[in-house]
């Protein structure tokens, strides 16, 4: 049975938290040993994915005026509210004990996630390989990276998410679509409170230990003084600089959960659509004639678009007007990379 060191960081500021997994990945060599690291935020915080561009998913302007911290982590994915009702963790495996794969690796860590969900009495279903859904909804998402000789795999145990504070953050191309925002979230996501689970993330930290003495030799352990200045680094560089400049990860919105994204065209006239798995579950525009086209779409296979089309051509729109509707769904949708 390998070892496991795991260390409790405790409360941390939201730059020294991402930083205190990175730094240490990047400290570690190939024939290290393994370590799970826990972490809360004292302060609630944007965490961009390593690939985003913050000014085209962000607010940043809110997000200074409300002293708001955005961190770009070293972990991929998209855009997480962070905040002290999380308990953050990252196992990292130096390359000598590095599952084979990714995939491999998320194996390994949401079946420890979901066997010590079982333990609070949380039933949760693995979806999409990445995520964890407990009655229909998503509660848990992880990513993953690889940091120098070493390969990350992180997640938050959300005991209240602050759907409010997530919605408020995001870069809005109206009031409409931050007030479908919220409601998406709201409905989409779930918590261990929601859940009737209300005992504070500590607990959870040690069921999780538990968990891992079962699998591994796990023994208590805190960074040296060569990790911790490692550590101190990263926390430098991410207080320096954010990715700017680029297009937002999803064209038009963003992602709700594996199954649901919100999207809006802002082109005149504006039409939002809520997407779910191949159908558009919530639809509106500022053209009434667009609008009676899209409600009569809502909960139906698009089709690849002839379903908009047969529609638009239904209530009355002409040739042109329906083919520009199709190109304007189509374009929406083609940008999650499935057949809309």
């Amino acid at each position: 049975m390998s070892r496991l060191k795991f260390y409790d960081a405790g409360w941390l500021s939201p730059y020294a938290l991402h930083a205190s997994y990175a730094g240490l990945a990047a400290s570690l060599g190939e024939g290290d040993e393994a370590w799970l690291v826990l972490a809360r935020a004292d302060q609630g915080h944007i965490a961009l994915g390593a690939s985003q561009y913050a000014d085209a998913e962000l607010d940043l302007n809110y997000c200074r005026m409300r002293r708001i911290p955005v961190v770009q982590r070293a972990l991929g994915g998209g855009t997480v509210w962070v905040d002290s009702r999380q308990l953050c963790l990252f196992f990292i495996f130096p390359r000598g004990l590095a599952p084979r794969s990714h995939g491999a690796l998320f194996d390994t860590c949401l079946d420890v996630l979901v066997e010590a969900y079982a333990q609070v009495g949380v039933t949760v279903t693995r979806v999409g390989g990445q995520d964890l859904w407990c009655a229909g909804r998503k509660l848990l998402g992880s990513g993953a990276a690889s940091i120098g000789q070493a390969i990350v795999f992180g997640a938050s145990i959300l005991e209240r998410f602050d759907a409010e504070s997530f919605a408020a953050c995001v870069d809005c191309s109206s009031r409409g679509f931050q007030t479908w925002l919220r409601e998406a979230l709201a409905e989409g996501m779930t918590d261990l409170l929601s859940l009737g689970y209300a005992q504070r993330a500590t607990r959870f930290a040690d069921v999780l230990r538990a968990v891992c003495d079962t699998r591994w030799d796990t023994v208590l352990a805190r960074p040296d003084a060569v990790q911790n200045a490692a550590i101190a680094a990263v926390e430098h560089e991410l207080r320096q600089s954010l990715e700017l400049g680029g297009r937002r990860l999803v064209r038009g919105g963003l992602k709700i959960n594996r199954e649901t994204y919100l999207l809006e065209d802002t082109t005149s006239p504006w039409l939002r659509l809520l997407w779910r798995g191949g159908s558009v579950m919530r639809a509106a525009s500022a053209d009434h004639r667009i609008d009676t086209v899209l409600q009569a779409c809502v909960g139906r296979p698009l089709a690849g678009g002839r379903l908009v089309y047969e529609q638009a051509l239904a209530h009355g729109l002409s040739e042109a007007m329906a083919q520009s509707l199709v190109l304007r769904v189509e374009g929406l949708c083609r940008s999650l990379g499935q057949d809309a």
